[in-house]
């Protein structure tokens, strides 16, 4: 599948979200405004997938939703099931596309798989906002990944350029969404706490590394561009991707792949 094919793909599963959007107003902002800034950032992770994860078929997905990636992997053929806080929001979505989507807390509760069930774990755009016990919970991702397998992870990168920029000028820590009061009132308007902080790729790479799961590859990814972007972030956005271009680890995003030591079973946990 051609990378043309892959958006068309994403862009049928995200038309399809987008044509049955919760009653919820905050909520389907949120899936409005998700879709018009994430839509590269999926189709970068379809592709590291088909790239990385070989032959893989069985894929967990934890924080499925809106469920864009969820129906553009089950229609390309993967057994992919999900985890999510409030699957009920996506009722007919989920029924409509024969989704197998968990109602789950991974920061409370375990993930109801055995052991050594999955190819791969998706956990894009998560890590940044756990707050309780990323030991437990990223410990509970290595458990049901079998050995051998990958984790696929994605946050944005506190080492940017832009980064740097949002802590020193507008003395914020995280440069994605930098008001702490929003991203806390979250949980409130739509069921799920905002970014607790961002993370360098050194930090939760050497984190993963002792849960088990060393990493093979780090990328450092841009965002979706701004379509509405004044001419003055235009500016800023081009000299930060010049210079990127030399310094690449200043990308605003990284992605991970991790693998589970093939030798890893129950027994040698």
């Amino acid at each position: 599948m051609s990378r043309r094919q892959r958006l068309q793909s994403l862009d049928e599963s995200i038309a399809c979200v987008l044509g049955s959007l919760p009653k919820n107003e905050n909520t389907a902002a949120w899936i409005r405004a998700y879709a018009d800034n994430h839509r590269n950032r999926l189709a970068h992770d379809v592709e590291l997938l088909r790239r990385y994860a070989g032959s893989a078929k069985s894929i967990l997905e934890v924080g499925s939703a809106p469920l864009f990636l969820t129906i553009a992997l089950k229609r390309a053929g993967y057994d992919v099931r999900g985890l999510d806080l409030a699957p009920e929001d996506y009722s007919s979505l989920v029924e409509e596309h024969k989704l197998d989507i968990r109602k789950v807390d991974i920061e409370r509760e375990r993930i109801p798989f055995p052991d050594d069930s999955f190819d791969v774990v998706l956990f894009n755009e998560v890590f940044e906002h756990l707050r309780i016990d990323l030991i437990f919970t990223m410990s509970e991702v290595k458990r049901v990944l079998k050995p051998g397998g990958r984790l696929f992870l994605s946050t944005p990168n506190h080492r940017s350029l832009v980064g740097a920029w949002t802590l020193f000028w507008h003395h914020a820590g995280c440069h994605v969404c930098p008001d702490l009061y929003h991203e806390h009132e979250k949980i409130q308007t739509l069921g799920f706490m905002g970014h607790v902080r961002e993370y360098t790729a050194r930090e939760v790479s050497g984190f993963l590394t002792q849960i088990g799961l060393p990493t093979e590859l780090v990328i450092y990814r841009y965002p979706n561009p701004h379509v509405r972007a004044s001419f003055a972030l235009k500016v800023r956005n081009a000299i930060e991707r010049a210079v990127c271009t030399i310094v690449p680890a200043w990308r605003p995003l990284f992605s991970l792949v991790c693998q589970k030591p093939p030798t890893d079973s129950r027994e040698g946990r």
